[in-house]
């Protein structure tokens, strides 16, 4: 039996129902924070800060601290405590070189697995609502952008592909919470989901694997030469 996929940053969202287990509650109201920039990269946690805010004791905020800590979310350091996890630029292409390989592949599995409910999701998800100058909704971007690349990997149906592929999008997206890196043509995301979800749908695998990787290292490219320009080392 394969495990199930940990939850991504879209479906984590900021008011969702409180789960039952209160370290669980706060792990997720935490890694929303993180993955979304709320909490900036590098950001110093205060414990008894954070503990007054959530209304809870130190023993679950440790809790989920320790996950988050297993993540690469947060660093703890002797005597300073829990940090924000900093964005690099080593890490950022070791994201760019992951999610390339690996999601490149999932998209030739998926044009070989789809099912036609598969391939009108993805249509359905292909064309996202993006307008540059719109401040408000940019992080609904983010959240379509998010969901459309789950849903290619959801297409494999392959719970262990998807907490790779899913980890490391979670990642990859801090820059552009930030606005670094920022795609400014509306059109260019749609398009290029739309060419994927077409070679899925007539199961070209050699298309779909190469459509993929073109675009995530296209866009790879685009926020690492953005992190070198704004002075991230």
């Amino acid at each position: 039996m394969t495990p199930a996929a940990r939850p991504s940053l879209i479906e984590i969202a900021p008011h969702t129902t409180r789960p039952s287990a209160l370290p669980d509650h706060v792990y997720a109201v935490l890694k929303h924070r993180i993955l979304s920039c709320a909490m900036k990269p590098d950001e110093r946690l205060v414990e008894k800060k954070l503990c007054d805010e959530l209304r809870v004791s130190r023993t679950p905020l440790r809790e989920a601290l320790n996950r988050l800590s297993h993540e690469e979310l947060v660093a703890f350091q002797p005597h300073a405590g829990y940090r924000v996890a900093p964005i690099t630029l080593d890490g950022f292409r070791n994201l760019i070189e992951l999610r390339a390989i690996v999601e490149a592949q999932a998209a030739a599995l998926a044009a070989e697995r789809a099912t036609p409910e598969d391939i009108a999701e993805l249509r359905a998800f292909a064309t996202l609502p993006y307008d540059p100058d719109d401040e408000r909704g940019f992080v609904d971007y983010c959240r379509a952008n998010a969901r459309f690349h789950l849903r290619v990997v959801r297409t494999t149906h392959n719970s262990m592909l998807e907490n790779i592929v899913m980890s490391a999008l979670d990642l990859y997206q801090r820059p552009t919470y930030l606005r670094i890196g920022r795609q400014l043509d509306p059109k260019n995301p749609s398009a290029k989901h739309r060419a994927i979800t077409e070679a899925i749908a007539k199961h070209d695998a050699s298309a779909a694997h190469e459509v993929m990787l073109q675009h995530v290292r296209g866009g790879g490219e685009r926020i690492l030469a953005a992190l070198k320009a704004a002075n991230y080392h």
